[in-house]
């Protein structure tokens, strides 16, 4: 009987197998930018949503007290208990300006112009998290105040001193970080809370918060250096009264100044509620007229 052969079966050649694996890299290539894209896109969208739900609190909280709240600020004898041992005041010794700042506490039973917390902390009530207003709960992050694309929401013990200060923390793991600021032209420290009225230029021309400038290596999660969290008032980590506008990076004047983490420009909510971008070649004076909530500017967006 004779034995017949199996047919032999096609295969790739060396160079074809070389021909398809380069034409997937190539695919590969042209995709990774495309999702990348789609992820700024989505991160930057997230991003502006929170800067609406900030919106709508300021909103729902001047339709309750009649005014905005303030930025908050110390009293001068108001002290919080600590994680262990007596209580204290928190404070920051900033290095390069030889001074020593000391930090209001959100305290819920305060009004709007007595009340030492931040406007980050007034607004808790109005973004869903009054047991959090309530309770005073140091540890807890609030992720509406975080923009996704620069960090994620987790509690964060402060170290004691670093080459920027020194801080007072009482020993607390310390939530409440934002990467939103308000404007100090449009909000004040405590006890100076400003109402509608006294917005004459218009609320869709004036800038209420946006994103404040960051930079990773000098603020970093174990320390406040113009990052003080919510919970605490009067300080720079939740206002900024500059007018810079600079991208995310290393070595940045983050101080006083706005930046972002999305290319292009930096997110703004404005007082109708809005929230736009603005360039980071923007001519200062326009911005400049954003900030201002009563100067009579005519200005808009290119």
């Amino acid at each position: 009987m004779t034995r017949r052969c199996p047919p032999a079966r096609p295969a790739f050649s060396l160079i074809e197998l070389l021909v398809v694996i380069a034409i997937i890299g190539v695919l590969i290539g042209l995709l990774l930018p495309a999702v990348q894209k789609v992820r700024l896109a989505v991160l930057r969208t997230r991003c502006q949503n929170n800067l609406k739900n900030v919106g709508l609190a300021l909103q729902s909280f001047h339709d309750t007290h009649r005014v905005f709240p303030s930025n908050g600020g110390w009293d001068g004898v108001q002290t919080t208990p600590a994680a262990a041992g007596p209580a204290f005041t928190p404070d920051t010794f900033d290095k390069q300006l030889n001074a020593l700042f000391k930090w209001g506490v959100g305290d819920p039973a305060k009004g709007p112009r007595d009340q030492p917390g931040s406007w980050g902390y007034a607004i808790l009530p109005f973004i869903e998290q009054d047991a959090l207003f309530r309770q005073r709960d140091w540890k807890t992050p609030v992720a509406v105040y975080l923009c996704p694309a620069r960090r994620a929401p987790a509690p964060q013990s402060v170290t004691a001193e670093d080459d920027q200060g020194r801080y007072t923390s009482g020993g607390w793991e310390w939530g409440g970080r934002t990467d939103y600021a308000v404007n100090l032209e449009a909000f004040d420290n405590r006890p100076v809370c400003h109402a509608i009225a006294r917005f004459t230029d218009g609320l869709s021309n004036t800038v209420l918060a946006g994103e404040k400038a960051f930079d990773r290596t000098t603020q970093r999660p174990d320390n406040w250096y113009w990052d003080e969290p919510v919970f605490l008032g009067g300080s720079k980590g939740t206002a900024r009264g500059g007018l810079g506008l600079v991208p995310d990076g290393p070595g940045i004047p983050h101080k006083e100044n706005w930046g972002s983490p999305h290319p292009g420009g930096v997110l703004f909510l404005f007082g109708d509620g809005g929230v736009r971008p603005i360039d980071y070649r923007t001519d200062l004076s326009v911005l400049a007229g954003f900030l201002s909530p009563n100067g009579g500017e005519v200005v808009s967006l290119p």
